[in-house]
């Protein structure tokens, strides 16, 4: 290849001369200084663009390696990570966009926009609603609150039902109440004071159900998110790992380990985890936001 580089710049440089001899004598003298400039610059360009290039290349292969290259060959191919986690993030954020918005629009969007809460309640409602109570117009403050009040009382009445029909003997009347309870702590519609006791409240019913079976998926699971929460972080692990021993295929108990370890820093403990994680749970029922993190954790732990 350089030959024929080198080949092409002697031609080059040949053609440029026979052009210089055959115009030069046709025109004036005084022009002719100008022609043997463009023809000198025509021939060394093309040489001096070689060298350059040489120089980069020599230079590119002392401190360039192939990650290097390999990093840049990805980077242009444009790949999304975690793409299913950003298009699940988009679903979630269908209604809060707007929401957020209608906080700068007129006051009927604002209104209508926070009576929407009532009917389509958000995860974390809490930074909406406070939006809507700190905002300069009076009439949304007024709707923030009663949207507040009203999705407080529809909880607290809520819980208040699926208590009286509690049975024992039917398990699943203490999974309703456990799922009510988890989603008014993570709704943003209360103060610490008042989480502080929801959750007492809650730790106590989960005992009961503890009792009726010890070894039950849903009491693990919540019992150990509770723990968390509460900052008891030695009764989180040890149920936690209790739901990775007798609900080995379900990712939630590996999970809130995998949370709690990182967290704390002990990342040796993170490898056996994931042993038994990848032994135990079919790929399938990894949740598809999670799995970008087993990978990236998987490599690192190599």
């Amino acid at each position: 290849m350089t030959v024929w580089i080198w080949l092409f710049l002697i031609i080059h440089t040949i053609c440029l001369y026979m052009a210089y001899r055959i115009i030069a004598p046709r025109m004036d003298e005084n022009e002719r200084g100008s022609l043997l400039m463009i023809c000198w610059m025509s021939a060394f360009l093309p040489i001096i663009g070689e060298i350059l290039g040489f120089v980069s290349y020599q230079v590119a292969r002392r401190f360039a390696s192939e990650k290097t290259l390999l990093d840049y060959d990805e980077y242009i191919q444009f790949d999304t990570i975690n793409l299913e986690r950003l298009q699940q993030q988009a679903k979630e954020d269908l209604d809060t966009v707007p929401l957020a918005d209608a906080m700068l629009m007129d006051g009927t969007r604002r209104k209508q926009s926070m009576a929407q809460l009532m009917s389509t309640p958000l995860a974390n409602m809490e930074p909406y609603l406070d939006a809507g109570l700190e905002h300069e117009d009076s009439e949304t403050v007024h709707y923030a609150a009663t949207v507040r009040n009203t999705l407080f009382d529809r909880f607290e009445l809520s819980i208040k039902q699926k208590e009286m029909q509690l049975n024992p003997e039917q398990i699943d009347s203490y999974y309703r109440l456990v799922d009510t309870y988890e989603q008014f702590i993570d709704s943003g519609l209360l103060d610490e004071t008042s989480k502080l006791r929801t959750m007492a409240k809650f730790h106590d019913y989960l005992e009961q159900l503890g009792q009726i079976d010890s070894t039950d998926f849903t009491y693990l699971q919540a019992a150990a998110r509770l723990a968390f929460k509460r900052g008891d972080v030695d009764t989180g692990v040890q149920l936690a790992d209790a739901l990775t021993r007798h609900h080995a295929s379900h990712p939630d108990g590996y999970f809130m380990l995998i949370e709690h370890h990182m967290t704390s820093g002990d990342w040796s403990a993170l490898r056996p985890l994931l042993n038994r994680m990848s032994e135990a749970v079919a790929p399938q029922d990894i949740p598809e936001e999670r799995r970008f993190i087993l990978e990236r954790l998987e490599g690192v732990t190599q």
